[in-house]
């Protein structure tokens, strides 16, 4: 089962809309982070931009070994009703 990034971006960003007195909050923390202490601030997004990429390398490895994996097993059951 593969990650759906897209499901997860509009949940998150049906809750921010919903909720915008947290998502100003929020903006600002990051906004005061950004502006007193850059180097947290760019340390913390690089941390979650590899996570990230991580969680998508593993996505799509997951799904293009699901599709070979159905592959395989639509090729074996041809292979079986051609025998029978």
């Amino acid at each position: 089962m593969s990650l759906n990034f897209e499901a997860y971006y509009m949940e998150i960003s049906g809750y921010f809309q919903a909720n915008t007195h947290i998502a100003i909050a929020l903006g600002g923390i990051l906004l005061l982070l950004l502006l007193r202490k850059p180097k947290l601030f760019f340390t913390i997004a690089l941390i979650v931009a590899v996570n990230v990429f991580v969680l998508f390398l593993i996505s799509y490895t997951a799904s293009v070994s699901v599709m070979q994996k159905e592959n395989l097993i639509s090729k074996s059951e041809s292979q079986l009703k051609e025998f029978r």
